[in-house]
């Protein structure tokens, strides 16, 4: 039987789902669903939570740096909020020992003084479009890679139509590993300004302990506004720019929540793999998760042994360590969580299940029967090249600072010389300069020498030569046995540790110095057998592609009463769900609340992650918490919901049954950490910072009343 995209949604919204678990296109909402979800408390009319003709609420949430967080517009003059985290590198870019706003924090107070963030982006969605028929008809004979061409040339055509059309950005994503296709209709806005950020010691108050856990004590949070042209159009930088006015932006509620209430969330999820296979599950688990973890793990104890030592590299530092090591704790954390739940036995159950049921009819075993089979032994053929390509970039792409430099400026240079005829070389020279100024700001040599050192040994160690380049053409003769020797000579002679001589080369055009640089001929040679890796493994893959698609059509077709929603691919999602306690393990029992009492109470002076701003203590001391309090006098902080959330989420809105915002949310925890493959129901968490924690800050501790001013807040 054909599978249908009528077919994939009558399944997806089946009467049998639950309505915490999901990250729903809201542009395909069925009636029964959108009835279903304002039953359990969803009080607006669902036009106003998503509508292409009116404006609503999905025109008020806006994808960060391409799907990296989430934002929400919270005044009509384009303040937007999203998390700490998500605001942390630009926070630390702007930091230095004479301004160090990682440790004080910033507000702006006025709109001089907002700082600007090039590379920064928001993207808003326009108008999303289901493609799923033309594109269907077209390849639906096809396979392997003569359907993969068929369907990226068309994907083309239809881009390009769309944005002749509209003038927006026209991107077709694929859903479901290919049994459906959205256009999507993109306006992106390069003008983001950082507007004020709590302290760290709000902003990340429990640090690395505390990530991924509850209960939760961090004011994730910070503030940046968007800029445009004056007649409202998206533009670069300029000081001519003028606030951006969004069609629609959240009012805020102070009246809080109780346990049950129905919570809502906006945002753009970047990636999940739920319909994966038990092989793909246990490639994670074997193969990639423990290199992840032992690479990033050898290389932050270095930097952190150097960030302890000084304040300047710790500034330097401190937004890649967080960014690192929020994915180290990560791999490990879903190990763990994989062997406790069973998630790869909860997998095989349903593939046994699937073999079960087409062997009951001919038909079904003709179309189905090959498909696990072909993903089986897909994996087991790619498994060393999977291992190859996750050291090599680990150590390698992403473990030491120089082999990124060096690919990144050299393709600088190449793309410079393609403008320099053009009468837009100077202003591109002038970017390509301020990129490279922006690198060097943060970049330690002596320290990424010792890092690179210890990558490099891994990554000859751990690769077999057939994956990789031998020793000899990659550290020469001289060095082939000693890896210390060649990164001692190699950061003594490369001009790629120097700022001072890079440029240079840039203003002298000495392209043959460049790329003569010894740093340049490794990182090439390491560049060209990754790519080597991913073209041999993309040649195994086309029937695992064709074989993964047709299990999904199989899966759909079998008539479980099951959720089938696409995979998040940092796409707009809708989740819904209720505010509620926690109970992680047998006899404990967490309360869905946590308040300013508990930051007190952890407050830890020897521990820089447990540091309380003098600030904070006084309001709690002075019980000063104006309208935000609770009835009882607390002050909240955090909260928890069972919104269905992961990566990409982070500062989306949560929202109440009236779609007023109520917090935002910003992290998942421990025992859920399996969530981006499999949904837990009676564990997974999304972790919210309180809107009231978020204006007490702003109003009683900041004193940044010019931002309480402009934002628009529910009557009682």
């Amino acid at each position: 039987m054909r599978i249908t995209f009528i077919t994939i949604l009558t399944l997806l919204f089946s009467s049998a789902l639950k309505a915490d678990e999901g990250m729903w296109l809201p542009f395909l909402l069925s009636d029964n669903q959108i009835e279903n979800m304002q039953q359990k408390g969803l009080h607006i009319p669902f036009e106003s939570v998503y509508s292409h003709s009116q404006p609503s609420l999905k025109d008020a949430v806006v994808s960060l740096d391409d799907g990296a967080c989430t934002g929400e517009f919270i005044s009509s003059k384009g303040l937007l909020l999203t998390n700490h985290h998500c605001g942390y590198n630009e926070i630390q870019q702007h930091s230095s020992l004479e301004h160090n706003y990682l440790e004080d924090g910033f507000w702006a107070k006025s709109l001089s003084e907002e700082l600007p963030n090039p590379g920064k982006t928001a993207t808003l969605l326009i108008e999303a479009h289901d493609v799923s028929t033309r594109i269907g008809k077209a390849v639906d004979t096809l396979n392997g890679s003569e359907r993969q061409l068929a369907v990226d040339s068309l994907i083309e055509v239809i881009e390009q139509e769309a944005y002749e059309r509209t003038k927006l950005k026209a991107r077709v994503k694929s859903f479901f590993y290919g049994n459906t296709y959205i256009l999507f209709l993109t306006q992106t806005y390069k003008d983001v300004r950082l507007v004020g950020t709590p302290p760290s010691s709000i902003g990340k108050f429990g640090g690395d302990t505390d990530n991924w856990m509850w209960p939760r004590h961090t004011g994730d949070f910070s503030f940046f506004r968007v800029y445009c042209a004056p007649d409202g159009s998206p533009a670069e930088y300029s000081p001519n720019n003028i606030p951006f006015t969004p069609r629609k932006h959240f009012q805020i509620s102070t009246q809080g929540y109780q346990k049950g209430d129905f919570t809502m969330t906006l945002g753009y999820p970047g990636h999940t793999q739920r319909y994966l296979s038990s092989f793909g599950v246990k490639e994670i688990k074997e193969v990639v998760n423990p290199v992840v973890a032992e690479v990033r793990g050898i290389k932050q104890a270095i930097w952190d042994k150097a960030m302890q030592r000084s304040e300047a590299t710790n500034i330097k530092y401190a937004a890649k360590y967080s960014s690192s090591s929020n994915y180290w704790k990560y791999a490990i954390g879903q190990n763990k969580a994989m062997e406790k739940l069973g998630v790869i036995a909860q997998r095989k159950d349903k593939e046994a299940s699937f073999k079960n049921w087409i062997g009951q009819d001919s038909l079904l075993e003709d179309k189905y029967g090959k498909l696990l089979p072909v993903i089986e032994a897909s994996y087991m053929l790619g498994k060393k090249l999977t291992h190859a390509k996750t050291v090599t970039e680990e150590t390698m792409l992403q473990g030491t600072e120089l082999v990124g430099f060096a690919l990144e400026i050299s393709t600088l240079f190449m793309e410079l010389q393609e403008h320099r005829e053009k009468p837009t070389f100077k202003q591109h020279k002038a970017e390509v300069l301020s990129t490279i100024h922006s690198l060097y700001k943060d970049y330690d040599a002596h320290l990424d020498q010792q890092v690179f050192e210890v990558m490099l040994k891994y990554y000859l160690n751990n690769i077999p030569e057939s994956l990789r380049p031998n020793a000899e053409s990659l550290l020469g003769k001289k060095y082939m046995d000693d890896p210390s020797g060649y990164t001692s000579e190699l950061f003594k002679t490369t001009a790629f540790t120097n700022p001072q001589k890079v440029l240079a080369l840039f203003k002298t055009n000495d392209e043959e110095t460049l790329f003569g640089d010894p740093a340049i001929a490794f990182s090439y040679q390491v560049l060209s057998h990754v790519y080597q890796i991913i073209e041999v493994h993309e040649k195994l893959l086309i029937q695992f592609k064709d074989s993964q698609r047709l299990l999904l059509q199989g899966y759909m077709s079998q008539g479980h009463q099951q959720s089938f929603y696409p995979d998040a691919n940092s796409t707009l999602r809708l989740s819904y769900g209720f505010v509620g306690d926690y109970e992680p393990k047998d006899g404990v029992k967490y309360k869905y609340l946590t308040t300013l009492k508990g930051i007190i109470e952890k407050e830890n002076k020897e521990l820089t992650d447990f540091n309380v701003p003098i600030q904070l203590k006084r309001l709690y001391q002075n019980k000063d918490f104006g309208d935000y309090q609770l009835p009882n006098g607390q002050m909240p902080v955090c909260f928890l919901t069972n919104n269905d959330i992961t990566g990409g989420n982070s500062g989306s809105p949560v929202i109440n049954g009236k779609g007023e915002l109520i917090g935002l949310a910003f992290d998942g925890n421990w025992e859920a950490m399996t969530s981006d493959l499999a949904f837990e129901t009676d564990l997974q968490k999304c972790i919210c910072v309180d809107i009231r924690y978020v204006l007490l800050v702003v109003d009683k501790m900041a004193q940044a009343h010019n931002l309480i001013e402009e934002m628009d807040f529910v009557e009682p």
